[in-house]
């Protein structure tokens, strides 16, 4: 439930729910927690059926339908486990302090018999190690690590350590490990019977509670298949199965204070996380898949507009802004255009449209972009000012704004102490965490502000230079340092310097607040504070040191400011 570079939605705090342990996710600003299930390799036998008689009464019918899945789940044993994520959490305002350290459960599911999961992505987020259980080899733990995730869908790839894997075949007198087959979401249907699998509140036993298909969802930037199954905090992660043992959904989230209302990730989406995070290149050692997008901004159409823009009724979906590095912005798409059609699917104003994969209900561009894969071709049919356009792109992976998310259990995060200003690129995960205090941040997270990087104070050090100046506070953006604009840490390490001419370290934000700090306190003052709250010194502040304790000693006029290497 979240949508990338839109973040209003996201300040929504918790009604939507992720089900697991409870755990601070900023993708999500939800609270989270964690599941894990268990199943065994799904038989070539049917499961019990319900043989269609008038005959059998309401006792023997309910006694058939639990046999059917008490059948099911026998034959599915071991295939579900629950996850042991040992969490170092990150401290987004003071990025130096020791992380916030704990362990929190949740749920997986074996998908092959080489050892690889599926599990959510906020199961593992910013976990430094990994352990799964299976329920019948009591609690006997085996490693498992990160192959590849994606915050953005929720889905994470886990795969057992060699050692482990031959230790789990060996434990359950196998030669394979047993695992779940994975069905088709594109063929469920609403009342459709599903049965979904994990620990609800992080218990050592498997649960499993049955429901139907109640219909399908379009939450802030994701496609979600609703359930009628309860889920409770501790099932994320887990499967849900129709009634011949295949997995339709990765169960996500619930809605707070709802009963009956549970959300699962269709099974498709998994297929398409699968295939994308596979065909990756191995840069790092986890690979962070980042959901592609067009990169527009639209609203609705309406019956005037499109008579307006001479365009044929009913008319399209009206795009008010395309992002300039975007595919769509490559293809020669303009705000203004009225889209048609994509890949011959009819687009209305609403920006929804029908598709073979929901055929009981429209689904949003945004449902249907993110069924892409990259590299696939693109049709799109326009309209401009009354004149037919068409053109063919191939769908690309698309340039990161400046403003965006990170994840630092996967990417390097820098940061920058100076003055006792803690300063960092402003990322949309300050903004969930202090926007609500500072309003005016919300704006840069809108694809018309995000374009360019941004430099955020995350917090001030008391009794330090900035603190004693009682100017400028923690969420305050930079627009300049020593009279000269920066928008990235690299370009402030650069300006820095010129303090040793003027005598002062001055910066004015972009509400035009002047701070003036003298650079003998902020020099003097540097060392007591690194060792009163703890954060390393920088570079910055090493390579400034040497100049200014050299001039001071010879009673030179301080040097040419001096150019210093990035701190992280």
């Amino acid at each position: 439930m979240r949508i990338v570079y839109s973040i209003i939605g996201a300040l929504v705090a918790g009604i939507l729910i992720a089900v697991g342990i409870v755990n601070y996710r900023v993708y999500r600003e939800l609270q989270t927690a964690q599941t894990k299930s268990q199943t065994t390799q799904v038989s070539t036998e049917k499961p019990v059926l319900i043989p269609d008689n008038s005959m059998i009464s309401d006792d023997e019918l309910k006694i058939s339908k639990r046999q059917m899945w008490s059948d099911l789940q026998r034959k599915l044993k071991d295939t579900v486990v629950q996850v042991f994520a040992q969490i170092a959490e990150f401290n987004w305002l003071e990025p130096y302090k020791t992380p916030n350290q704990y362990e929190a459960t949740g749920t997986a599911f074996f998908i092959n018999d080489q050892g690889e999961l599926i599990t959510n992505a906020h199961v593992v987020d910013q976990a430094k190690v990994l352990f799964i259980q299976i329920p019948s080899l009591g609690k006997r733990r085996f490693e498992v690590e990160v192959v590849g995730v994606s915050p953005e869908r929720d889905l994470a790839l886990l795969k057992l350590k060699e050692h482990d894997n031959q230790e789990l075949k060996k434990d359950l007198n196998r030669t394979s490990i047993p695992y779940l087959k994975l069905g088709n979401s594109d063929t469920i249907y609403r009342a459709d019977k599903l049965m979904a699998l994990g620990f609800p509140l992080g218990q050592q036993g498997l649960k499993s509670t049955t429901g139907v298909v109640s219909g399908r969802e379009h939450i802030e930037g994701q496609h979600f298949i609703q359930i009628s199954a309860a889920l409770n905090k501790g099932n994320s992660g887990g499967p849900s199965l129709n009634s011949i043992g295949e997995v339709i959904g990765v169960n996500s989230a619930i809605i707070q204070n709802a009963q009956n209302v549970g959300y699962i990730i269709p099974i498709n989406e998994v297929r398409l996380f699968l295939d994308q995070v596979r065909s990756m290149p191995a840069t790092t050692s986890v690979k962070l898949l980042r959901k592609p997008y067009l990169g527009l901004l639209y609203k609705n159409g309406s019956e005037m507009l499109t008579k307006f823009l001479g365009n044929p009724l009913p008319g399209g979906l009206y795009i008010v802004e395309v992002y300039k590095s975007s595919p769509l912005a490559k293809a020669g798409i303009q705000g203004g255009d009225m889209i048609y059609k994509i890949n011959g699917n009819t687009v209305d104003i609403y920006g929804e449209m029908n598709v073979p994969w929901s055929a009981e209900d429209k689904v949003s561009i945004v449902d249907y972009i993110s069924r892409l894969k990259v590299g696939q071709d693109i049709t799109l049919d326009y309209y401009r000012k009354g004149v037919a356009k068409s053109t063919t792109f191939k769908f690309s992976q698309s340039e990161v704004p400046p403003v965006h998310i990170m994840y630092p259990g996967y990417e390097k995060v820098d940061y920058e102490v100076i003055g006792g200003l803690v300063v960092m690129p402003l990322t949309i995960n300050h903004i969930v965490l202090i926007g609500k205090y500072v309003p005016d941040l919300l704006e840069y997270s809108d694809i018309r502000k995000n374009r360019e990087p941004r430099l955020i104070v995350t917090h001030i050090l008391l009794n330090s230079p900035a603190s004693r100046s009682r100017t400028i506070g923690a969420g305050a953006v930079i627009a300049q340092v020593n009279g000269q604009k920066v928008t990235t840490l690299d370009e402030l390490r650069k300006v820095v310097p010129q303090s040793l001419k003027t005598g002062y370290l001055t910066l004015r934000t972009v509400e035009s607040v002047l701070v003036v700090m003298p650079f003998d306190e902020v020099m003097r003052d540097e060392r007591q504070l690194s060792a009163t709250y703890f954060y390393p010194l920088s570079s910055l502040y090493k390579n400034l040191a040497q100049v200014y304790q050299s001039d001071k000693a010879v009673g030179q006029a301080p040097k040419a400011p001096i150019e210093v290497q990035q701190t992280k």
